[in-house]
């Protein structure tokens, strides 16, 4: 009897103990996350979103890049005016304002009225080193609209030759009688004015002294006495019956003299007035 109940008793433990575990089984099987099984179209859209949001990414990461590479740039030093041949390479802050009061007196007596036109000076009007890509910008044979920095009145010029600066002659008879309305005859005073060639336009300076030429002979034949004292030589008048023996000069940012090879401390000072500065 007694072995009896002790094996009952054992068997009672031992169902007991298995029970118990198979119960902590099963509640450590709840509580873990179940198992998600998904289609191949789930997991074809699943793929794909992946893909979006690491090409989001790598955009976001290369925006970042450019936005620290602008703001570096900003904080650099402005690039100093390189010097032109033979020339002083005045920058825009060289250009000293005895210059300025010079081009503004002489555009006083060549018959200046009122204030600057706000138009003039504009945000849009470009600085070009003649070296660099004013030469090039209005190269030889270019047809450009000139603007008088301070009466706003406009004319037609073509450049027909030079090397260290533009050498320019009125296109038209019209044209001449303008210039010399603005300057109050032929002068070799320095004024700012802004040429537009294709729609962009560029600070300048002009003198409106016809030279070394003559309207009447072919150009480039040699001849006697050229205008403006320049003796024997080539005829260096290109466009005929505009009213004008000779062509005058057009000086960008650095350009020089053809005499020296300097640059014209007045041209200078007149184009920075053009571009605003």
């Amino acid at each position: 009897m007694n072995k009896r109940f002790i094996a009952y008793f054992l068997l009672a433990v031992s169902l007991a103990a298995s029970s118990q575990f198979t119960l902590k089984n099963l509640k450590t099987s709840f509580n873990s996350a179940p198992v998600t099984y998904f289609t191949s179209e789930q997991d074809a859209q699943i793929t794909a979103e992946n893909l979006l949001l690491a090409n989001q990414q790598i955009i976001l990461a290369e925006g970042a890049d450019i936005k620290a590479s602008s703001s570096s740039d900003a904080q650099g030093t402005k690039p100093s005016i390189a010097l032109s041949r033979g020339g002083t390479g005045l920058s825009e802050s060289q250009a000293s304002s005895s210059e300025k009061s010079v081009v503004k007196n002489q555009n006083s007596a060549a018959g200046k009225s009122g204030s600057t036109p706000k138009t003039a000076a504009s945000s849009n009007v470009q600085l070009l080193d003649w070296w660099k890509s004013g030469q090039f910008t209005f190269s030889i044979g270019t047809v450009a609209e000139v603007k008088d920095f301070y009466t706003g009145k406009t004319f037609m010029v073509k450049r027909t030759m030079g090397t260290n600066h533009a050498d320019s002659e009125a296109l038209t008879k019209k044209d001449t009688d303008i210039i010399k309305s603005i300057w109050g005859g032929f002068s070799w005073n320095r004024r700012p004015v802004i040429l537009t060639i294709g729609g962009k336009r560029y600070a300048a300076s002009m003198s409106a002294m016809p030279h070394a030429g003559l309207d009447s002979a072919p150009a480039y034949a040699v001849i006697n006495n050229r205008s403006e004292g320049y003796g024997t030589g080539q005829n260096l008048d290109v466009i005929k019956g505009n009213g004008m023996d000779g062509h005058f000069d057009i000086h960008f940012l650095n350009s020089t003299r053809h005499k020296d090879g300097q640059e014209d401390p007045q041209h200078q000072a007149a184009l920075l007035v053009a571009a605003g500065k």
